[in-house]
């Protein structure tokens, strides 16, 4: 359980690096270590966002189930 979710967390890290790194050699205007940071930051709100509304959408499936079952 708990290799998987390391393993999720490291490749959010290499995607956010990776198109961090992109912008930085893109925008030259920009620190790359800055750029770095903050598209990782970017990129774990974004998935956690996702995550919870996914797990959302699953508790509200699972009410209207009940309520269904419950008639």
């Amino acid at each position: 359980m708990y290799s998987v979710t390391l393993q999720k967390i490291l490749q959010f890290i290499v995607v956010g690096a990776a198109v961090g790194f992109l912008i930085s050699i893109f925008v030259r205007e920009v620190n790359m270590v800055y750029t770095i940071l903050l598209t990782v930051i970017a990129t774990f709100l974004t998935l956690m966002y996702a995550e919870l509304y996914h797990i959302r959408e699953a508790i509200n499936r699972q009410r209207s189930e009940q309520k269904e079952y419950l008639k």
